[in-house]
């Protein structure tokens, strides 16, 4: 269990703006994951299972809180999760960093692409996740990616350069 905290830590930081309340769905999440040992059933690894508990509370626990009008968007842990990513692309290129285009997008937008480019989800586990259809999170994708891919030209026909 040990080493599953640290993920399940990262996973609530991106998608939680507050520390206070990543720490509270971390812990959330974490009691889910024991709550529910028992119906592990060996089909995957221990930590791809833990992590799908760990992001479905914590997805959960983002809606409650944009319900009750908490701030929900990501601090610098949408960087370590995009860093994370298996097939990383060059973000030293980009004009901004990653989370800036990343805190452009509207939050549907956002936790599809981190959900699906950051942590390897497929599109039906997501829409389980998000509880949408296969072909909203689709669409989600399609857009989100659209907006970043836009953002990014944009910046790079003014002329923009990341801050050292």
């Amino acid at each position: 269990m040990t080493h599953v905290i640290p993920r399940v830590r990262r996973i609530a930081r991106a998608f939680l703006r507050s520390s206070a309340d990543a720490d509270d769905a971390a812990q959330l999440a974490l009691l889910a994951i024991l709550e529910s040992a028992s119906t592990y059933r060996g089909e995957a690894a221990v930590e791809a299972w833990a992590r799908r508990i760990a992001a479905r509370t914590i997805l959960r626990y983002a809606r409650q809180q944009r319900r009750d009008g908490a701030p929900v968007a990501p601090e610098s842990a949408i960087d370590e999760e995009v860093a994370q990513a298996p097939h990383q692309p060059p973000f030293e290129a980009l004009p901004r960093e990653a989370r800036a285009y990343l805190d452009a997008l509207p939050e549907a937008q956002r936790n599809v692409i981190l959900l699906h480019h950051a942590l390897d989800y497929s599109i039906e586990e997501i829409a389980g996740m998000t509880e949408v259809s296969p072909d909203t999170v689709k669409s989600r994708l399609r857009l989100g990616i659209g907006a970043l891919r836009k953002q990014v030209r944009q910046d790079i026909a003014i002329g923009r350069k990341r801050a050292s």
